[in-house]
């Protein structure tokens, strides 16, 4: 097997494979319990050669959770800027979250699951991009509200239960959950919640 994965695909540069590797060790067996000598022998290689490719394991994770939150970001950015009315911007936005979350599940692993073992400055950046992608959907719910100031996804109390929710969801529905039927009950979540919250 780990002849397998060291020269599989050689396209595939051998920094990628790291990335790719460590990400599903990380996210299939924690963070904490995967040292580089474990990743090494996954990837077929001595331990020291990692660093020809890496800084350091830390390093590693927050790049690994850098890139997928930029993934999700862009994405959602993507799917929303052709949207025509409120309420296709709430369905794109949904159906973003849902699509990352059935194709890029080690991703949503790293990023709910360990951020807690990123530095301080690492945090900070991370934070920075949550706090661009929960500003995405308080545009939404303002435009909903027919509010004309914008909140931050910082400071919107709404928007910060909505973002918990859809990342929360995916430590706990069903496995066998369809892609379809994940999107329409978020969905139907997000658009009582917002009814709900606009009419007080």
């Amino acid at each position: 097997m780990q002849t397998t994965i060291a020269s599989a695909n050689p396209i595939h540069s051998a920094r990628d494979r790291i990335l790719d590797a460590a990400m599903e060790l990380f996210a299939t067996r924690g963070f904490q319990a995967v040292g580089l000598r474990d990743l090494a022998s996954y990837l077929g290689l001595h331990a020291g050669s990692l660093y020809h490719h890496i800084d350091n394991k830390q390093a590693l994770l927050f790049e690994l959770i850098e890139f997928g939150l930029l993934d999700l970001l862009q994405e959602t950015k993507r799917r929303m800027k052709n949207a025509r009315s409120p309420c296709e911007r709430l369905n794109l936005f949904i159906q973003a979250f849902v699509k990352f979350n059935f194709n890029e599940k080690h991703k949503l692993t790293l990023i709910t699951s360990e951020f807690a073992n990123l530095n301080k400055e690492q945090q900070t950046r991370i934070i920075q991009l949550k706090n661009r992608y929960s500003s995405l959907l308080s545009t939404v719910i303002a435009y909903e509200r027919d509010e004309k100031e914008t909140f931050n996804g910082d400071n919107c109390p709404l928007t910060n239960t909505a973002v918990i929710i859809l990342f929360g969801q995916s430590q706990w529905y069903n496995p066998e959950t369809t892609e379809l039927q994940l999107t329409a009950t978020l969905t139907n979540i997000f658009t009582c919640m917002i009814g709900n919250y606009s009419s007080n």
